[in-house]
């Protein structure tokens, strides 16, 4: 006798019937009643579907309807009462319609009459159901949800295939590819728009031939691209080359042109076909990247000569070899900070302010220091010299000057002075005037003159005037260090 062989487990239940191995359907209800035990018949009959998994979320007033739907849910069916005490269902339905269009929308109501079905089936409600036949609430959401589902997976995907679609014609655009083929007997040639506009013209008719399109090449690029072409022809070779283009209004572009040669079956060429696109903005990123190396190289130098300059300045400054180090660190930090504040900037300059502030900051944030003054812009050269030469003021401040002191204080001020003006001399403000500074220390132990003079004074006195073709007064006041630099307004020091 044949043992028969126990069947998995899983397709029968404990009572021996058929079991569904697929698990509940997660299903989101939003449930607009204000009677309790109607609410929990409607729970009772949702419950009776095994294939759905209910979570019923209920609500009994219009606010509380309104809040619900505003937040979205997720909310997989809308289940409401007709007559409510301060809501009625039809202004539910407008709601929901409104917010969440997606949503079947069933009526479970208590009130009889056509009409009523009628009039909600119209204003897009899913069904209507008459509470005294309750029994249809099972059938009625079952359809609802199926047809829902169907409805929302077809738009899911006909949305996703729009996507799709637009995100191709994007990239084609985007990229400006343009398609090309040239029969090899009458060199006839077949453009598309894109590959027209990529030679500076709008009708793809205006290219025909292989000799049209040659006088849109450079002259000098000429013979380049014809033997590109021919040798692709010959060899059977990718063709793959870059060459100037000419358009109507006489501007130069640059084309990228990539194909391969077309053969009949015996193995003779017949044309060509590829695709091509405009590079003239690589190019021209090209041409800056190789300017910026060769300006980066020429700011390296300038770098490197500022440190040995500083570094031998320093070295002469120092009081003794021990001193040298920290003197040197901290004004080569100085230099630094200029240069991030620069490189933030793309090296195309900074305001006054910003410069003050950099170098100040410390100070400024503790109440120490006062700084103001129009806006003004510097070049690069003029903000790094500007900053080691507050660097040095605010260092020695810090160590001897007003800062070493509890209630010293330091204020930084700039002005534009005009030409009919002082302190503007002959010779230095010409007629555009010039931009005035004033250090000022007040409150610190009293100032006595250095017997010779430092980096630090050096630099302010003879390389910021220098530098800056302007007057430099430092003057060590016993009251406090002064200094007033008087710069020639310029291209490198201009008001904003």
């Amino acid at each position: 006798m044949t043992k028969l062989l126990d069947p998995p487990s899983g397709i029968f239940a404990s009572d021996g019937t058929p079991a569904d191995p697929r698990p509940p359907i997660p299903c989101r209800v939003l449930l607009l009643e204000d009677n309790g035990m109607d609410a929990d018949l409607v729970r009772e009959h949702l419950l009776m579907i095994d294939d759905h998994d209910f979570d019923i979320q209920r609500v009994d007033t219009r606010q509380s309807f309104i809040d619900a739907v505003a937040n979205g849910g997720p909310y997989d069916l809308i289940l409401s009462d007709f007559d409510l005490p301060d809501f009625d269902g039809m202004s539910a339905l407008a709601i929901a319609r409104e917010r969440l269009p997606r949503v079947p929308f069933i009526f479970v109501s208590g009130m009889l009459g056509e009409e009523n079905a009628i009039e909600a089936l119209k204003k897009g409600a899913t069904d209507y159901v008459v509470k005294l036949r309750m029994e249809r609430l099972q059938v009625v959401v079952r359809r609802a949800l199926v047809e829902a589902r169907d409805r929302n997976e077809l738009a899911d995907k006909r949305q996703a295939l729009a996507e799709s679609e637009a995100r191709l014609r994007f990239a084609l655009e985007a990229g400006r590819l343009g398609s090309w083929e040239l029969t090899l007997a009458d060199n006839r040639l077949r453009v598309s728009s894109i590959c027209a506009a990529n030679l500076g013209l709008s009708d793809p008719d205006k290219l025909t031939s292989y000799d049209q399109l040659l006088e849109h090449v450079h002259p000098e690029d000429r013979e380049y691209q014809h033997a590109m072409v021919r040798q692709a022809v010959t060899s059977g070779s990718p063709l793959d080359m870059e060459y100037r283009s000419v358009w109507p209004d006489g501007s130069v572009h640059w084309v990228q042109v990539r194909g391969r040669a077309v053969y009949d079956r015996d193995g003779t060429p017949t044309g060509l076909a590829g695709v091509s696109l405009n590079i003239t903005d690589r190019k021209k990123a090209e041409e800056r990247q190789l300017l910026l190396l060769e300006e980066l190289n020429h700011r390296v130098k300038n770098t490197l000569a500022m440190v040995q300059s500083i570094a031998k300045q320093t070295l002469r400054a120092a009081p003794s070899v021990e001193a040298f180090p920290d003197a040197f660190q901290s004004r080569l930090r100085a230099l630094a900070q200029a240069h991030d504040l620069l490189t933030r900037r793309q090296w195309q300059g900074a305001s006054l302010s910003e410069i003050a502030a950099l170098t100040l900051e410390p100070h400024v944030h503790a109440g120490r220091v006062k700084v103001g003054g129009p806006p003004v812009n510097l070049t690069t050269g003029v903000a790094v010299s500007l900053h080691l030469a507050f660097h040095e003021l605010a260092t020695n401040a810090a160590k001897y000057g007003a800062l070493s002191a509890e209630n010293g204080r330091v204020e930084l001020d700039w002005e534009i002075a005009k030409p009919a003006q002082p302190p503007v001399r002959a010779g230095k403000g010409g007629q555009a005037g010039a931009l005035v500074l004033r250090w000022r220390e007040s409150g610190g132990p009293p100032v006595v003159a250095p017997t010779r003079r430092g980096f630090g004074s050096r630099l302010i006195e003879r390389g910021l005037a220098h530098e800056l073709e302007g007057d430099v007064a430092l003057a060590f006041d016993p009251a406090g260090v002064r200094c007033r630099l008087v710069i020639p307004l310029s291209s490198r020091v201009s008001p904003q």
